[in-house]
């Protein structure tokens, strides 16, 4: 057995690290993310984010800043006028 016929170890899984914003509706504006991260996990976040910002509006709550810890990644958001703003990380421990 040569050593390229050794089997290769699988990389670990990379979590991404960049931002993203969103517009009101929802979509992706602009990305500094990988372009592997899917764009529909992006907008799905943003519509989350959208909504609890939407939400503590009608509830007369200032809320203009979000942070949350999932699966590995930490996801802060920021309301910006007309949509949000979304940073993701990986988490440390």
């Amino acid at each position: 057995m040569t050593p390229s016929d050794k089997p290769h170890a699988a990389e670990p899984a990379q979590f991404p690290c960049g931002s993203y914003t969103v517009s009101a509706a929802g979509k992706v504006v602009v990305s500094s993310l990988p372009a592997n991260f899917p764009r529909v996990i992006m907008e799905v976040i943003g519509k989350v984010v959208l909504s609890a910002f939407a939400s503590a509006r009608e509830m007369d709550s200032p809320v203009t800043e979000l942070a949350a810890d999932f699966a590995g990644l930490e996801v802060r958001a920021r309301d910006v006028t007309g949509g949000a703003i979304i940073f993701i990380t990986p988490q440390t421990y």
